[in-house]
């Protein structure tokens, strides 16, 4: 065993140091999917008494951020009705505020953050001002619709320098309410492409589900996404965070001075006169060179953290991403247009380096990304190149997501991909990070992004259970949902196992189940075979588990794989 001493350097050395000094938080809660996510920021947007803070890649003005029983359980005056009531009030609503909620006909981004906004809560809301085609909806018009409701909106177009980064954009996805709750993750409140990549999803990620159906008719598909909700001291850097880009914007367009924000306070303390476990936290960031005058050289915190902690991993390294590019995208879906980036390579060696010191690595990807499939395999391709005895060994295992949908008998059963866009990585059970950087040059250092890294034992392992119990389909999905919940009340010491009846129950279950990482990851390669040959036969999947296969293994699983659609296109709906 390490001494204390060795303890603490190592905790030490798992900060990163050029940006924002390691902070606490209390009161965390992980937020896994859309559904869950976009409820808690409700309620949190509807319980605001001075200031909502927001910094998005993107905003769809009409995205209903609540859907089915959340919204309406039943009838007036039914149980069911009067049970999510009572669970509005727990949660803190005001009888004014759950009126709002039972009357709007829909609850969207517009119609609560303007019900918050006549309450005379100061809402902002930071956006990524992207080129836009000349009929498609862009920045400006979102800008437009917002302030229609009272919200005060600007667009950053802070990455338009053709010489620095020339395609990357502004991808922080925060929100900051009252300087005293932060969410930090990957979900953007909007949708995209026609609603086909809709961020409201449950964990069960049905094939077809109404509440997701797109203005178009189609079925968007399924979106899996992390989140994570905190208090504490750590939500001043958030909040400076906002302020800093907010004002550099008002200052780079020499906007009305009226426009910038005071620089934010000390985060706010708990009002319930409890003294809550402190978490260690760090807020860290990406920040393009040459983009704010508030770091002329850039900031690349969240890489530091990423190759410290891999650095110090001793057991295993578990990882969801979007992207794994060793490569700069330069546009085109073809490695060879695009040279190799340092930081991706220091970083896949850092991978290498922990498999061949026994590490075992695990990565969820998504099949069909919006672009770079063709990256992510060279990625793969690389990180085999430098650790060629641990992948033969096995240490290495890559998976991909998918569900499925039973038509009438004779039409068979189809497949499609679930989209992963979580940015999440837990090591040991011990450090983690969320938030909304992708392993790639750009989420490393070309575009504006922000996570968080904590060390605590209890939540890192928690995280890492629900992620693979939900992958593993090992419980039902409202289940989860109510146990997520009750995670987010308790303070990070406590035990589930405390927590009574039904619960506590599923809790020690899934800890006989997936506490050891080993055992875990065995699970997780056995389902994916089985869901593997039942695609090959046309049966059910269990769970959603699937291996990710590389255009170059096609021969290997006898399968159709293409450089940009993935493998699982050819089992879906035509």
């Amino acid at each position: 065993m390490p001494s204390q001493d060795e303890q603490e350097a190592g905790q030490q050395e798992r900060w990163a140091t050029s940006d924002f000094s390691p902070s606490t938080a209390h009161r965390a809660a992980f937020l896994i999917d859309g559904r869950m996510t976009m409820l808690e920021m409700c309620i949190h947007f509807l319980r605001a008494k001075n200031s909502i803070y927001i910094a998005a890649w993107g905003l769809t003005p009409n995205l209903p951020i609540i859907r089915g029983k959340h919204h309406r359980a039943g009838p007036d005056g039914s149980p069911e009705q009067e049970e999510l009531l009572a669970w509005l009030r727990k949660k803190g609503l005001s009888e004014s505020a759950i009126t709002f909620w039972q009357e709007s006909e829909a609850l969207t981004v517009t119609s609560v953050l303007g019900y918050v906004a006549r309450q005379g809560v100061d809402v902002c809301v930071l956006l990524w001002n992207f080129f836009s085609a000349p009929l498609q909806v862009g920045p400006q018009q979102v800008k437009e619709e917002l302030e229609s409701y009272g919200i005060r909106c600007l667009t950053d177009n802070g990455n338009r320098d053709l010489l620095n980064h020339p395609i990357q954009s502004l991808h922080q996805k925060t929100v900051v309410i009252d300087n005293r709750y932060a969410f930090v993750g990957g979900i953007d409140l909007m949708t995209e492409r026609n609603g086909d990549f809709d961020r409201w999803d449950t964990k069960g990620h049905i094939y077809y589900n109404l509440l997701r159906q797109g203005l178009d008719g189609q079925m968007p598909h399924s979106w899996h996404d992390v989140h994570f909700r905190f208090e504490g001291p750590a939500v001043g850097d958030v909040a400076y965070n906002f302020y800093q880009r907010w004002n550099a914007v008002v200052e780079r367009h020499q906007i009305d001075e009226a426009l910038l924000l005071p620089e934010p306070s000390k985060s706010v303390p708990p009002t319930d006169g409890r003294k809550h476990e402190a978490i260690p936290i760090q807020v860290t960031r990406t920040i393009p060179t040459q983009t704010y005058d508030f770091a002329p050289d850039g900031i690349a915190s969240i890489f530091e953290a990423y190759l410290h902690a891999i650095g110090q991993a001793q057991r295993f390294i578990y990882l969801e991403n979007q992207y794994l590019w060793r490569r700069t995208f330069l546009g085109l879906d073809n490695p060879t247009f695009g040279p190799p980036h340092e930081d991706m390579e220091q970083l896949l060696q850092a991978l290498a380096d922990a498999l061949e010191r026994g590490v075992h690595i695990v990565l969820v990807l998504p099949d069909r990304p919006n672009v770079g499939r063709h990256f992510t395999d060279d990625g793969l391709i690389y990180l085999q190149e430098l650790a060629p005895g641990a992948i033969g060994a096995g240490r290495l295992q890559v998976y991909t997501l998918a569900t499925d949908h039973q038509e009438e008998e004779e039409a068979g059963r189809y497949y499609r991909p679930i989209y992963v866009h979580a940015k999440v990585a837990i090591i040991d059970d011990y450090w983690a990070t969320v938030g909304s950087a992708n392993l790639n040059d750009r989420g490393m250092r070309h575009d504006a992004e922000l996570n968080i890294a904590m060390q605590h034992e209890t939540i890192a392992h928690a995280l890492r259970v629900l992620l693979m119990a939900e992958h593993l389909g090992v419980v039902d999905e409202d289940m989860l949902f109510a146990m997520i919940e009750i995670m987010g009340r308790l303070e990070p010491s406590d035990e589930m196992h405390r927590v009574s009846g039904e619960l506590g129950a599923l809790w020690a279950s899934l800890q006989a189940l997936l506490t050891d990482p080993y055992a875990a990851m065995a699970a997780f390669a056995k389902q994916a075979r089985t869901n593997l040959e039942a695609i090959r036969n046309g049966h059910a999947l269990t769970g959603h588990l699937v291996p990710y296969i590389r255009q170059n293994m096609a021969d290997d699983y006898e399968l159709a794989v293409d450089a940009t659609k993935g493998w699982l296109y050819q089992f879906s709906k035509p």
